[in-house]
């Protein structure tokens, strides 16, 4: 998958809505220009507390040398609690990094500099083909066939600019070294057969493979990924500007491969890359956690030995900087769902700044970056976002040390192409400003605030998200310990403010405004994109047609059954290692929380090792409000804590909040009751954390809040929701699996229906129609909401601190409460009852958009989470989603990826993302059932199943999120080692029994279909479905 979004967000395509559905298989790694210094990287990572009780490893001393590795550096991290050491293999010189720390969630890791020369994908495909078997395990698809055999809280493969890397993270000390085993097979001895590289890259193929009457047409995953991806703008445009700013070397093509240049890839070229590229010398390793080093270095150093291909130098130029700037124009796809036909131009201004080894000047640049654009006390936003000459900043804006050379660029997004020149004298007025007046004292201590706080602030992949924020730095190159150094960089950095007071802007005006490496890039669309798109594809199929022979054809077509009948070959997986149930804990992880009640309020504690941090979450209850209002209160959600309070407009009461917090978060909140499909909790959910001598001023500020939130900026609440309009645009094509899922629910399900209100699309076109009009009514409407929401009637709340802290703690909080309007309930309402939506007639959903591929989704309305049933399907839906989905809809269909899962609300929601296929693929979904009952599957798949959920069901949880189940989903610890045990004790005839129950068509189950595509006039058709169509004209 080939996202442009930073690589630590690197999002699992069925995690998303339905985390219990099928991974997909390698993600390319974003070009996306933000703020991506380590610090950054790393700051919403901590794991474990420093004092939990694990065993690390021993004593590292530079020059030993341990399991043919020689230790070259050791380097203790005391911010992060870590020992770095960095080895070097003796016989081949690949490199190893190692992150010794007391945290159980153990990281694994091998990557490789690839660097391209063309778009044809190659790197991006050979990542999908070295995960299709290798020596050891020479079966279809190793990769996907360990998810379920497996307790791997991470697995994937990512492609990036000029980097490969394949990682994975467990907590189980023989799963790391099964999963290690599979993927240093598959690194470097890779099958790398033909018959995968035209499954996974591309191929010619009649369109029915069993007919040769059916038109040829180019088919492959990698191939119909990246036509998805370039249908997004914001994609098509990042790119652009990544090629252009650096056009010299790897930067200047597509990585991920350009659909009219992935048909010029041929087999030979992809096993002459693995060659030259996949060598241990070209090699940078990577682990992390508590198992011993040695028993990895000994495993590892097993597969490294010396490579025989060509010594290709992999390294990565400096860009040979410009004498003057440039500027480029392109042309996109028109966005129907724009709320303003005329604003859907774009403008990124971007200078290549530092060399990505200066780590320095590197992390200087990323502070540099949060004063000018972070937040509306921030020049650029001043200038650029409150003017609303446009939706909002481009996702593009930023700062990025992924490439060799770095770059900050600040761009607009949804604004007329008239304004362009306007647009670029803002900002290079607004940084000769900055060089003249410097930035005030409050947003450097602003900065550095959220930086101690971030240093702090723990989550449970913290080996994981060093291994990202590393992954680039270390493929240049760039001493890690340097930049792991998070506090001798603030230290330099304060140091250098004491002795020059204007040293920022000085940097400002070095970097940027003395800069002749400037690009400015604009786009604007064309409404003929899509066709010139389709008919360049069509030349290119039409001249491959031209030069087959008919003996050509005819192989075509051989070549089409001979991997159909490889796609259907079963394959003996016996030769995979594998977990056992026996593997998984007897009983879930369970941490004392303590349940009280304040001022009438009820109150959850979790007294936890939190690393000097406290965490606040408060849930109200919104089931009062009308109508209206409720298609309103995600709006009223996003913008409540942005809009000022009575004594503090919004620019103050912005600094107030990062001084003394992490931010204030306000979310919907819906969730559905255990054990009732009818029944959901709707309602507001704040959020926030703060280093725990802050907690009382942290307090005060939601008292601000809540008490005297005021709706009278126009102007404010405008900028607001133009820029919300446009992120929800720009999220649909990378999420449209979700938004499909949440259609297909909503039909159907009071929760999903209520979901795709405040965040669907429906939701979306609520929003593009609040940015195309007056929003001066919007103002008292909000403000309505807040005096109806913003009260403690029905108020429950959850804080997880220090437990030496707790006491005190408890007694602000009890201050706190008493200043809060209304009157608490000591049983507040928390359940709304609506009935299910559609029962009989099987509705259905075609969202019609302008893309070149489908997300498809039907949902099935079944049982809550305490029924038996419930965990029988989640066990089911992992079946179907590894052993007949994924070979279907993937691996023939050519979709990048597809699942079936079931929810807390009892939707069980099949999908597909990313896929070429329509009808084919609603039929695949109703044909589940036939494919069950055939009872083919074998007991070992059945328990293999089971892991793959515990995967999700005993995955680490960090201190600060203890008790959030509870609080959140209303699931106790003793519900949901019931849950567990249920999994565990799952057979065959309950598989059978619940599948006959609601995947048989016979059974007349309550069920819904949406798909979000271009126009298809066959969906309307289908026998027994009433479907109806929306189109999305400007």
């Amino acid at each position: 998958m080939w996202r442009l979004k930073p690589l630590s967000s690197s999002v699992k395509v069925s995690t998303v809505l339905a985390p219990k559905c099928q991974y997909p298989k390698g993600t390319t790694i974003s070009q996306k220009l933000l703020v991506r210094n380590l610090w950054n990287g790393t700051k919403n990572c901590q794991a474990t507390s420093p004092a939990a009780q694990l065993k690390t490893d021993h004593v590292f001393k530079e020059g030993q040398e341990i399991e043919g590795f020689t230790v070259t550096e050791v380097g203790h991290i005391p911010e992060y609690h870590l020992t770095a050491v960095q080895l070097l293999h003796k016989e081949t010189g690949a490199k190893y990094l190692h992150i010794d720390r007391k945290d159980t969630n153990n990281v694994f890791s091998i990557n490789l500099r690839t660097t391209p020369m063309d778009s044809t994908g190659l790197p991006h495909i050979l990542e999908h083909t070295t995960l299709c078997g290798s020596e050891r395990f020479p079966v279809r698809d190793p990769f996907f066939k360990m998810l379920v055999r497996s307790l791997a809280t991470f697995m994937n493969a990512m492609t990036g600019p000029d980097y490969t890397i394949y990682p994975f993270a467990t907590q189980n000390k023989q799963d790391y070294f099964n999963l290690m085993s599979v993927y240093l097979d598959a690194v470097f001895r890779p099958k790398l057969s033909e018959l995968d590289f035209k499954q996974e890259g591309w191929r010619l193929e009649h369109e029915d493979v069993s007919s040769k009457t059916s038109p040829i047409i180019i088919k492959g995953v990698v191939f119909n990924e990246m036509k998805g991806v370039l249908s997004d703008n914001t994609n098509i445009f990042m790119e652009r500007f990544m090629n252009s700013i650096l056009p010299s070397h790897t930067y200047a093509i597509n990585s991920g491969g350009d659909p009219l240049v992935i048909p010029n890839l041929t087999h030979k070229d992809l096993v002459a890359f693995h060659k030259n590229y996949y060598r241990p010398e070209n090699a940078r390793l990577y682990s992390y956690g508590t198992f011993p080093l040695h028993e990895t270095l000994n495993y590892v150093s097993s597969y490294l030995k010396k490579s025989q291909g060509e010594n290709v130098d992999s390294s990565v130029p400096s860009e040979p900087r410009w004498k003057a700037e440039r500027r480029e124009h392109y042309s996109y796809r028109p966005d129907t769902l724009a709320a303003d036909p005329k604003k859907q131009s774009s403008i990124a201004v971007g200078w290549l700044t530092s060399d990505i080894n200066n780590v320095q000047e590197n992390f200087e640049l990323s502070i540099i970056t949060e004063l000018l654009i972070k937040g509306p006390n921030s020049p650029f936003y001043h200038t650029l976002v409150e003017p609303n000459i446009g939706a909002g900043l481009h996702p593009i804006t930023g700062f990025t040390s992924q490439t060799r050379d770095t770059i900050f660029a600040v761009g607009l997004q949804g604004m007329d192409s008239a304004d362009f020149d306007k647009v670029v004298s803002i900002i290079d007025n607004t940084l000769a400003d900055v060089v003249k007046n410097g930035f005030e004292q409050e947003r450097v201590e602003e900065v550095l605030h959220s930086i101690e706080l971030g240093m702090r602030h723990q989550s449970s992949n913290f080996g994981l998200s060093v291994l990202f924020g590393l992954a680039p730095l270390w493929n240049h190159g760039v001493n890690v310990f340097d930049a792991l150094r998070q506090a001798d960089q603030i230290a330099k950095l304060k140091a250098k403010l004491s002795q020059s007071p204007t040293y920022l802007q000085d940097k400002v005006k070095e970097c940027l405004v003395n800069n002749s490496h400037k690009l400015i890039l604009t786009m604007s669309p064309d409404n003929d994109y899509v066709a010139k798109q389709d008919k360049a594809e069509a030349e290119i199929l039409a001249e491959k047609l031209k030069k087959l022979s008919e003996e050509q054809k005819e192989l075509v077509f051989k070549q089409g059954l001979e991997l159909k009948e490889a796609q259907e070959k079963k394959d003996d997986l016996s030769v995979l290692p594998t977990l056992h149930i026996s593997d998984v804990k007897d009983d879930v992880e369970r941490h004392q929380l303590q349940l009280v009640k304040s001022n009438n309020v009820p109150i959850q504690y979790a007294a936890q090792p939190t690393n000097g941090i406290t965490y606040f979450r408060g849930i109200i209850n919104s089931a009062h409000l009308t109508e209206e209002e409720k298609n309103l209160f995600s709006v009223f959600c996003s913008v409540a804590a942005k809009m000022g309070v009575k004594d503090h407009d919004f620019h103050e009461f912005d600094h107030l909040v990062q001084m003394k917090t992490g931010g204030l978060g306000i979310g919907v909140q819906s969730v559905n009751h255990t054990s009732d499909v009818a029944a959901y909790e709707e309602g507001i959910l704040l959020s926030s954390y703060c280093l725990e001598r802050n907690f009382e001023a942290m307090l005060d500020l939601w008292r601000k809040l809540l008490c005297s939130v005021t709706f009278e900026d126009k102007n404010r609440l405008e900028t607001l929701v133009n820029d919300m309009a446009s992120d929800l645009v720009n999220g649909l094509i990378h999420s449209g699996h979700r938004y499909a899922m949440l259609s297909a629910g909503s039909q159907i399900s009071p929760l999903a229906q209520y979901q795709e209100i405040s965040g669907g699309v429906t939701h979306i076109n609520i929003m593009k129609k609040l940015a195309g009009s007056d929003v001066e009514p919007l103002l008292s409407k909000m403000q309505e909401i807040a005096k109806k929401v913003f009260v403690k009637d029905n108020l429950r709340i959850a804080v997880n601190c220090m437990p030496e802290v707790l006491q005190e703690t408890e007694a602000k909080l009890a201050s706190f409460l008493e200043t809060i309007p209304g009157t608490p309930n000591s049983q507040p309402k928390i359940w709304t009852n609506n009935e299910p939506v559609n029962e009989t007639n099987q509705p259905g959903i075609h969202h019609v958009l302008p893309l070149p591929v489908n997300f498809a989704a039907k949902s099935v309305l079944t049982v809550p989470y305490t029924h038996e049933d419930h965990a029988v399907l989640q066990v089911l839906g992992k079946l179907v989603s590894s052993k007949y989905l994924h070979p279907n809809i993937r691996e023939k269909g050519g979709a990048y990826g597809s699942g079936v899962g079931i929810n807390q609300s009892g939707l069980l929601n099949f999908f597909s993302y990313r896929d070429p296929n329509t009808t084919a693929t609603f039929d695949i979904f109703d044909n589940s059932y036939n494919w069950v009952k055939k009872n083919e599957f074998s007991d070992k798949e059945i328990d293999e199943s089971k892991l793959g959920l515990f995967q999700g069901l005993d995955a680490p949880v960090a201190p600060g999120s203890r008790g959030n189940l509870n609080f959140v989903n209303h699931i106790t610890y003793d519900m949901l080692q019931k849950y567990r045990l249920s999994v565990k004790n799952v057979t065959r005839d309950r598989i059978l029994e619940v599948a006959a129950k609601f995947l048989n068509p016979e059974s007349k189950v309550i069920a819904s279909r949406t798909l979000i595509g271009p126009e298809n006039k066959d969906i309307a058709s289908r026998p027994g479905e009433s479907w109806k169509s929306m189109s999305y004209e400007n």
